[in-house]
């Protein structure tokens, strides 16, 4: 093995092969996909290999994560291999300019809102956080300068930044950049690399360039919708009612949004709950206020930020503004979609293909993709558009015990639409219970979707129950960890959801987790469009658009009781459908299976005397 700046004494079982890899893609100009599981250590095993290659030849790290808790695991290594060698590894943690924010004008704002009104402050000359840290003017810059060099001789994370920008009355933001500029190693979210727009302007001020860098993306299973979705916009009747309010208030002439939009959205769909539109549809909706797209945009964009100046609280007008300025371009990949439920309206552009904008991340130096469910690699490797040529593909087995982990796929049940009928509910109801008592501490049950939960839990005997519902706040969702936690009994909650793939269960909190049904996403013209996309791309569309995404909820949701080495675990994937071929090969070959209808006796069995 190449000699590597490596915190640990030695290495995890099955994480050698991992750091030897890494060593191979980083040092070859190569991109690795690894499917790496749980406990592998697959943070050191590939940020290792990348600080001790970048310092070595001039290069730069950048380490992309979907969650700012997650930070800390980089920022980790980092430390600890400074501190075993004895070395300086230059490191900036950044975090969007709003988390770093401490304008108590702007701080509360929402994303809209806050990054206009910021970038208007900053045009106008008007933050003093700014001044201090950058400065306007010649002699503010170098007065900036002084202070920036005075200050720092280390590297600081996100948390420490702010509180020195709050001491010194500084942007912490700006400050993290300066450090950015000088560092190795820089840890960020998705955002800063993915978003077009941002990773130029990121690449800029930081004065890096993608072809230097070696870049890792951590939890990368979650990058192609991630990405999907930021660059995708979607208006609504409730927007349009808060911008008729919000031009209420400031004295101006009602436009009469909503009427207008909900007028003509029902006249555009008729009796049709979802329709797809093109890009001049619109047009007969602005023809209303005798406006062009453009001139509406900017239009709706001064309301908001005088809106935003005036209250200091987020902006609906501003919202508008950036779905207006977003609505144009005949991109291929891109949909538009006209939407009715309950009287409302929502008018929506998704895009389809992520490879728009991460195929730019083939760019680097080296990219590494890595996950505990990066399967199948194949499928990752074609919709981020990264080139076969330059792809290594690896799977990775659990360096954990075989024996503490009982995997049963149940028959005879299933939430496929025609068989969802409340003798089937019911059935989920029994079996979850059964599995609860033959089970010595908490269980956890995933379900397919909120419809599915709903139609369950009320027929589930186990108490406590710890519920997730829809549209719950973080501090809401937080507190049922908590308490379940605390307490035992059982977590309910959906696949894909914060608790399924989110948080950290590292107590030992969850004995038996129950995958109920597999989450595959409601066929609507979104699913179709994406299905015909990819078959037409690569000839696999219900395979990349519907079936393999699904499985990859089941999986995240199932390995989130064994986080440790003493762990054991009983999983559940309560649906007969994992039984069938295109499911089940997208499991790591490793794992093995029971196939039961009664499937609390082997639960019973597996904890029996323990």
């Amino acid at each position: 093995m190449v000699k590597i700046y490596f915190r640990h004494e030695k290495l995890r079982r099955c994480q050698d092969t991992l750091v030897n890899d890494a060593c191979e893609a980083i040092e070859n100009r190569m991109h690795l996909l690894a499917h790496a599981p749980v406990g592998l250590g697959k943070t050191d095993a590939v940020l290792s290999p990348a600080i001790t290659h970048a310092l070595e030849n001039n290069l730069n790290v950048f380490f992309l994560t979907p969650k700012i808790s997650q930070h800390k695991i980089a920022l980790d290594v980092v430390k600890g291999i400074e501190e075993k060698y004895g070395i300086k590894v230059p490191t900036a943690d950044v975090v969007g300019r709003k988390y770093m924010c401490i304008h108590p004008a702007l701080e509360e704002l929402d994303q809209d809102s806050f990054y206009q009104a910021c970038e208007k402050m900053r045009k106008k000359e008007l933050c003093p956080h700014y001044e201090k840290s950058r400065g306007y003017t010649r002699a503010q810059q170098q007065k900036a300068g002084e202070l920036f060099k005075k200050l720092f001789r280390n590297s600081y994370n996100h948390l420490e930044m702010v509180e020195m920008g709050k001491k010194h009355d500084a942007c912490p933001y700006e400050w993290t950049l300066e450090l950015a500029k000088k560092a190795r190693v820089i840890v960020a979210d998705y955002f800063h690399l993915t978003i077009p727009s941002v990773r130029q302007l990121f690449l800029m001020k930081t004065k890096k360039t993608l072809e230097k860098s070696i870049i890792i993306v951590d939890e990368a299973h979650n990058l192609p919708k991630r990405v999907r979705d930021q660059l995708s916009t979607t208006i609504n009747s409730f927007v349009m009612r808060r911008v008729d309010k919000e031009m209420k208030q400031l004295g101006l002439e009602s436009a009469k949004m909503e009427k207008t939009f909900n007028e003509w959205a029902g006249e555009t769909a008729k009796e049709r709950k979802e329709m797809l539109v093109g890009e001049e549809m619109l047009n007969s909706f602005i023809a209303h206020y005798n406006m062009k797209e453009e001139e509406m945009a900017d239009y709706f964009e001064m309301i908001g930020l005088e809106w935003v100046e005036r209250t200091t609280r987020r902006s609906y007008c501003l919202k508008l503004a950036k779905f207006l300025k977003g609505w144009q371009g005949e991109e291929v990949s891109a949909i538009r979609i006209l939407r009715k439920k309950n009287g409302y309206f929502s008018l929506s552009k998704k895009f389809l293909d992520p490879s728009i904008s991460t195929s730019e991340l083939g760019k680097a130096h080296s990219l590494i993709l890595m996950s505990g469910t990066l399967l199948p690699l194949e499928m990752y490797r074609d919709v981020l558009g990264l080139e076969e040529k330059r792809s290594i593909m690896k799977q990775y087995s659990s360096p954990f015990s075989k024996s503490n982990k009982l995997n049963i796929i149940v028959e005879g049940i299933t939430t496929r639409y025609s068989r969802r009928n409340f003798e089937e509910y019911e059935k989920f109801a029994e079996k979850i219970d059964n599995i609860a008592k033959a089970t010595p501490g908490g269980t956890a049950v995933f379900f397919a979707s909120y419809k599915v939960m709903n139609n369950v839990l009320p027929l589930i005997k186990t108490r406590p129950i710890f519920a997730q519902r829809e549209r719950m706040k973080p501090r809401e969702v937080y507190e049922i960890f908590k308490r379940f936690s605390e307490e035992g009994g059982m977590l309910c909650a959906v696949q894909g959801g914060s608790l399924s793939e989110g948080i950290d269960y590292n107590k030992g909190q969850i004995k038996t987790v129950v995958v109920a049904g597999i989450a595959l996403e409601e066929m609507g013209l979104e699913v179709e469009a994406l299905i015909d996309y990819y078959q037409e791309k690569f000839g696999k569309g219900w395979e990349y658009g519907y079936i393999y995404p699904a499985v990859m909820k089941a999986m995240q949701a199932g390995g989130r009781a064994i986080r440790k080495h003493e762990d054991r675990a009983a999983v559940v994937y309560m649906d007969e459908r994992f039984r069938w071929r295109n499911y089940k090969k997208l499991f790591p070959e490793d794992e093995s299976f029971v196939i039961s209808s009664e499937p609390e006796k082997y639960v019973k069995k597996f904890w029996g005397g323990r």
